[in-house]
């Protein structure tokens, strides 16, 4: 007795394998006793022509075996298959379960008469439920087992040899619909056998008709079988048929992502009539599919040089110019396009996102709300303002953005994302972290928003389970960089917050800045291919001095400000020029003050970063500093255009840019060694000492200033030892204020300074040190002192205690300026050995302790000996001690030699004579 012929099950089907085994009802069926034993094969996440797939398992199927081609929707219900083809295959060639007795010209489906009109009830034959294997409902077409000339290809059965000895195939024409149809007619052409069968089988869906690609199919089932049907009617033109035909042939190909046969019929249309702009314009689309762009970009040009103000050649034209990185023609492309379709929001919305990309936030800002005047609901012109808004600091205007989307959809996390830095940026700390949770709870993978939820807890002084927490971030940061997912962190700054891997950091920044640098690659920015000429007469041995460019938004009242407004003025004219770039529009004393030092001081924040690169290019600018990285307002994009031969980054951002186009970061031997030079993409670039500190400068007059902060005020009694924290309370972590209660235990009457405004922070800290054995009441908090008052605040305590992971940078620049000694203990990451740097350039290397029980101890010494602090306190603000620190002119000496010494191409710019 001969075994039981093979049965072969091919299919495609979108979904990746796992999940078609998983979910699909074929794949579940595939899996079920009756069916377990089949051969099988599966197209897995397909997206190309069901026949592809089907020929390749009609081609590998033994010859004597069963094959049987399904959709992957279908369940082959509860009985094992094989014994039923056997029998059905006796009487049919090929078999299915539904379709009809006659095949009328131009027939648009199994089950419709041929006008389309109506279902072709009578003819109809066959059976087949639709549902799932839990409900469903049967459908009788006809009677079954039944003849018939056409039949549905949600199930098609034959024996795989006599198929192939037909000479059957399925045609890669018809990608999902009229397969069938099709494999119908080549199957009676060939003299085979039609019917339907009764076979027990579910489908889950039930097709879609007259759709555009379904159109297109029935065009070119037409053309191979009953080309008759498209001969044109009476009422069209003499010679225009052949051109409508291949126009509409064209076009079917075009939908169905067939290129090359729809590149055949557009040069066949344009052969006819070559002035056809319509088939100009598509034929430009498929070249572009067929990654033959400058043939593209001539074909659209010869339409627009028939038809110049269409503006489908004109939208399409930019896109091209787009993908082959030719912005500025792109941009021109799509103001044209608007000039003839003001109101279109698609060509709108392609402007403002490709200003955008420009880094040109004026411009964009007006785009977006000329596109949202026409559409005031369209969710990404919102989102794309908010963010627009956010770095202009118009916080109100950005809120209002995002909770117009979130209106739209509460569970939008781009806007819950940005609606919880309007209320960060506001204030308003723990709603913002309500809002990030909010969003984390929709989607836990966001590591965006994790990573700002946990900087929210971090400033709110939230450290249950902080560890943990901190360990599970950074796990999830690397896991996502070495699963090639790497994630653009949207304010890389925060996670400098975070104790990681020293190279975590500058991983993730490399992921933030090549997106910034393909987008500025694609302006074209005009680099010259030679040095910029000098001026003659600039200096006596015939060169000219170096041009520093210096980028910041912080030549203000701001902690960056504070340290280097006094800088500049101490530039040796006959070596260096100093000209700033600002990239914000606040005035005050430290602006005039950086004005004053500079040679020219340039309000540039209403340009675009093209604008401003032009700009600093015009200038001949040599080195060009950026004084900001990734902090807020800061414009790398600038930098990524590379207007200056040599580029740095200094001070105001305190780690790697993982950036191509930063040359190098300046440190010292204490902030970044030797040995931890592996954390950083730029070369380290080293001065005697890293920081400066410029002198304090006094109050604007009329800058209205509260009453001088006391120890009376804060209720801290003459002789009690204060020690104090001026960092942010983001800085803070449970491990270091634990070591400062240790500290406050060890030291009799003494208290902790601390400044933190959030009272709810204030109740958290000190129910943890009374947790510590410490009185809640040695915690003394005072609000955030104007910046004119902060040397008057330094006076009242005795010790600056250092934050961990980040401590102290301009802030204990400021305090050891104002006489306030700082303790600290540095780890490996930049953020960290800030207060290292700075206690070496101010002469109190003692003070930097190498691991954390030395820190408590040295403090805990100190804390006893307030006649040592005293003389610390008189060492520091001694004019005649002469210390690094506070000795801006030698910094700026260091620093322009070594900027000369970085620069061999600028003194040799000799002049020519």
């Amino acid at each position: 007795m001969s075994s039981a012929p093979q049965l072969l099950v091919v299919a495609a089907t979108r979904l990746e394998e796992e999940a078609f085994w998983n979910d699909s009802l074929l794949g579940r069926s595939l899996a079920h006793p009756a069916h377990s034993g089949y051969a099988h094969c599966i197209g897995y996440a397909n997206h190309s022509p069901l026949a592809l797939t089907y020929n390749r398992g009609l081609a590998q199927a033994p010859d004597g075996s069963l094959v049987v081609f399904c959709h992957d929707d279908l369940w082959l219900g509860e009985e094992p298959l094989g014994p039923q083809l056997e029998q059905a295959l006796e009487r049919f060639d090929l078999v299915g379960v539904a379709g009809n007795r006659r095949r009328e010209a131009g027939v648009l489906a199994w089950w419709l008469k041929a006008d389309g009109s109506e279902w072709d009830g009578a003819n109809l034959v066959g059976a087949l439920r639709h549902g799932n294997p839990e409900a469903s409902e049967l459908q009788t077409y006809g009677p079954s087992p039944e003849p018939a000339m056409l039949l549905d290809g949600v199930f098609l059965a034959g024996r795989a040899g006599q198929l192939r000895d037909a000479g059957l195939h399925f045609d890669p024409t018809f990608p999902f619909h009229f397969y069938d149809l099709d494999l119908c007619r080549s199957a009676e052409q060939a003299g085979l056998r039609l019917g339907v069968w009764p076979f027990a089988l579910i489908h889950a869906s039930g097709g879609a008709a007259f759709t555009p690609s379904w159109k297109a199919c029935q065009l070119l089932f037409r053309l191979k079988w009953e080309p008759s049907l498209l001969e044109p009617s009476r009422a069209t033109p003499r010679g225009q048929a052949p051109l409508q035909r291949h126009y509409a042939i064209a076009r079917a190909h075009q939908l169905l992502e067939q290129w090359p046969q729809a590149l055949g019929a557009y040069e066949t249309v344009l052969t006819l009539e070559p002035s056809h702009v319509r088939a100009l314009v598509q034929r430009a689309l498929v070249l572009n599919q067929l990654d033959r762009r400058l043939e593209a970009l001539a074909s659209l040009d010869a339409a627009l040089a028939l038809e110049p103000n269409n503006s489908t050649a004109l939208a399409n034209r930019a896109n091209l110019l787009l993908l082959m990185e030719d912005a500025p023609g792109a941009e021109a492309a799509l103001r044209a396009a608007l000039a003839q379709q003001p109101r279109n929001v698609d060509l709108l919305f392609r402007l403002a996102s490709l200003v955008g990309h420009q880094q040109r936030p004026i411009e964009a800002i007006d785009l977006w709300r000329q596109l949202l005047r026409l559409d005031r609901h369209h969710s990404a012109a919102l989102l794309n303002l908010g963010g627009l808004l956010m770095e202009a600091e118009q916080f109100t205007l950005a809120r209002a953005a995002f909770l117009r989307v979130l209106k739209q959809d509460p569970n939008h996390s781009q806007a819950l994302f940005g609606f919880g830095q309007c209320q960060e940026a506001t204030g308003d700390a723990e709603a913002a972290l309500a809002t990030y949770n909010r969003g984390l709870a929709l989607d836990p993978s966001d590591l965006n928003l994790l990573t700002m939820a946990e900087s929210m807890r971090l400033g709110l002084c939230l450290w249950d389970d902080y560890d943990r927490r901190m360990q599970q971030l950074a796990d999830r940061l690397e896991q996502s960089l070495d699963d090639g997912k790497p994630v653009p962190m949207a304010v890389p700054m925060r996670l400098l917050s975070f104790p990681m891997p020293l190279e975590l950091p500058r991983r993730m920044a490399s992921c933030y800045a090549s997106p910034i640098a393909a987008a500025m690659a694609s302006i074209g920015f005009d680099r010259p291919s030679q040095p910029h000429l000098p001026e003659p007469g600039q200096a006596a041995n015939g060169r000219r001095p170096l041009r520093i460019g210096y980028l910041s938004a912080d030549f203000r009242c701001h902690a960056m400000g504070g340290l280097i407004h006094g800088l500049f003025a101490h530039h040796n004219r006959s070596r260096c020029q100093p000209i700033g770039y600002m990239l914000s529009a606040s005035r005050d004393r430290f602006t005039r003050s950086v004005a004053k030092g500079c040679d020219r001081l340039r309000d540039v924040s209403q340009l675009g970063s093209e604008a401003i690169a032009g700009l600093i290019q015009a200038d001949g600018i040599d080195v060009l500093v950026d004084l900001m990285g990734y902090t807020h307002q800061g414009r790398p994009s600038i930098m990524a255009l590379r207007p200056a031969p040599l580029q740095l980054l200094y001070l105001g951002y305190p780690g790697s840019t993982g950036a191509p186009f930063i040359d190098g970061i300046v440190a010292d031997d204490w902030l970044i060694p030797p040995h931890l030079e592996h954390g950083y993409s730029e070369t380290v670039q080293r001065l005697p000492w890293g920081f400066v500190c410029s002198e304090p400068l006094p109050a604007d007059p009329g800058e209205p200033l509260p009453p001088p902060p006391t120890r009376d005020a804060l209720g801290i009694r003459p002789e009690q030892m204060v020690f104090a924290c001026f960092n942010r309370p983001d800085k803070f972590d449970p491990h270091r204020f634990d070591a400062w209660m240790e500290i406050l235990r060890a030291v009799d009457g003494s208290v902790l300074l601390l400044v933190v405004g959030n009272s709810a922070s204030q109740v958290r800290l000190r129910e943890r040190a009374q947790a510590s054995g410490v009185e809640p009441q040695r915690l003394v908090f005072t609000a955030k002192t104007p910046a004119a008052q902060f040397p008057d605040l330094c006076r009242l305590p005795d010790l600056f205690l250092d934050t961990s992971h980040y401590g102290a940078g301009a802030t204990g620049a400021m305090a050891l300026q104002a006489g306030l000694p700082l303790l600290t203990c540095p780890g490996e990451h930049f953020v960290s050995r800030m207060g290292a740097s700075l206690c070496a350039s101010a002469g109190m290397q003692d003070l930097i302790c190498h691991d954390p029980d030395t820190y408590v101890e040295r403090a805990i010494a100190l804390g006893r000996d307030p006649g040592d602090l005293h003389n610390r306190r008189h060492h520091l603000l001694d004019p005649n001690a002469k210390l690094s620190l506070f000795d801006t002119a030698g910094w700026v000496r260091h620093w322009e030699d070594m900027l000369l010494r970085l620069q061999p191409c600028t003194p040799s710019r000799h002049l020519e004579t």
